[in-house]
């Protein structure tokens, strides 16, 4: 059995659109939510978040969860911009 692994920015959609579903609803974008609707391994997602909060597509940001602290991201507006474009390419190259 072959293993097919998603290219890169298949992946770095994957994350934007978790960020966007989980912003748009009174939600927040935890890291694990993130993790799970990406369907990526928690070393790799440190990896992406690290790619995209460097490049300015996403921003982290501090919350509150009931009483507990917690991080969570947004796309920032360079962000939303690239989403669109991510999208197009994977649409073009991938028929997606």
């Amino acid at each position: 059995m072959e293993i097919e692994y998603r290219a890169s920015n298949k992946i770095i959609l994957n994350i934007m659109e978790c960020i966007i579903k989980k912003s748009t609803s009174t939600n927040k974008a935890l890291k694990t939510h993130i993790i799970q609707c990406a369907n990526l391994k928690a070393e790799m997602a440190d990896k992406y978040f690290a790619i995209l909060k460097e490049a300015g597509y996403i921003v982290e940001k501090e919350g509150t969860w009931g009483k507990r602290k917690v991080i969570y991201y947004e796309l920032t507006e360079k962000g939303v911009e690239r989403y669109k474009w991510f999208f197009q390419i994977n649409k073009e190259l991938y028929g997606v």
